[in-house]
């Protein structure tokens, strides 16, 4: 019993850590890329990162698997999505100071409401796409 709580916890951590170095790839592509499909490859190699950690361990039922991943998906979407706020709300109060866009262009970003649906969304996605890899790393 102590040992998959023990393989559990260092699954998560892993985990984590895959995620932390997939923000890093998907953050870099994001802000020097103009080819939004080229974060495709860079989440297909951190959900492979992910399979083949999670498949270190076979004592993990499906549903530690499922956790592992998603938190892991989840660390690089936040990530992402930090990186994509930030660089979308500079583009858009630069655009706004050379007139590009009207002076009464809001220029706080989304509301709390616009936020929660795309994340909502996001975490939808990480779901479906994390019980695929916790299904293959059986």
């Amino acid at each position: 019993m102590i040992e998959i709580v023990i393989a559990s916890r260092d699954a998560l951590y892993r985990a984590a850590t895959i995620g932390a170095f997939g923000a890093v790839g998907l953050v870099l592509t994001v802000t020097y890329s103009r080819r939004g499909p080229l974060i495709s490859p860079v989440y297909a190699a951190i959900l492979a990162a992910l399979a083949l950690s999670l498949a270190r361990y076979p004592t993990l039922t499906y549903s530690q698997r499922l956790i592992a991943c998603l938190f892991g998906f989840a660390v690089a979407s936040t990530g992402l999505y930090l990186a994509v706020v930030i660089v979308s709300d500079r583009e858009r109060r630069r655009l706004v100071h050379v007139g590009r866009l009207p002076a009464n262009e809001p220029t706080h970003g989304l509301l709390l409401a616009g936020h929660v649906w795309r994340i909502g969304l996001l975490l939808g996605i990480g779901l479906v796409v994390s019980a695929g890899v916790a299904f293959v790393s059986t």
